[in-house]
């Protein structure tokens, strides 16, 4: 016996069983005849029957319908996630570039800083020693002088190159390696 047989049998036989005992509950006799729970099975058997002739394409229709919704939104999430997970792989690649970049940008900007701090040596040296020359040439007092004036002009080249130093350099790298970390791992928990 199929399954739908059964499924049938056990259909009737309960349809029947319900039938005696709502007539039971309503005062009727204890128990029908055999032939007139045959003829109710029956009945309830044609109209089990017709439902399933007249519904099961619309009720398969439906489920294949919901079988289908389902596998497109399982592929349109798998689709979201690799384009996800392809945006993370390029985020992760334009943080390692940024951060070598970074890098670079700060060895030249100390290269650079260390060229500029060298040049103005060797011009504060020239200077001084072109002051130093004409002072030997001027009294006692012109010599004070000049000396007072080199002391002001060192002090303001100094101030000049310091201010013009920490420019270049951006800002301080422990500041800047912190924020490059934290970055890369809010990128990584997403």
């Amino acid at each position: 016996m199929g399954k739908k047989a059964i499924w049938g049998l056990i259909g009737i036989m309960l349809s029947a069983s319900l039938a005696a005992a709502a007539e039971h509950a309503a005062g009727g006799e204890a128990l029908e005849r055999p032939q007139v729970l045959i003829w109710k099975g029956i009945n309830i058997a044609i109209v089990v029957g017709a439902l399933i002739y007249f519904f099961k394409d619309p009720f398969l229709k439906w489920i294949q319908e919901y079988k289908e919704s389902i596998a497109k939104s399982l592929t349109e999430a798998e689709e979201n996630y690799r384009q996800a997970k392809e945006e993370l792989e390029r985020a992760k690649k334009a943080l390692e570039e940024a951060k070598l970049k970074y890098e670079e940008s700060l060895k030249t900007a100390q290269e650079l800083a260390q060229h500029e701090r060298e040049r103005m040596v060797k011009e504060a040296q020239e200077i001084a020693e072109h002051i130093r020359k004409k002072a030997q040439k001027i009294i006692e007092l012109e010599t004070e002088k000049a000396k007072e004036e080199l002391r002001k002009y060192a002090a303001q080249k100094a101030i000049q190159l310091s201010e013009k130093m920490l420019k270049e350099l951006f800002s301080d790298p422990e500041i800047q390696k912190r924020f490059t970390e934290r970055m890369i791992s809010e990128l990584s928990k997403n």
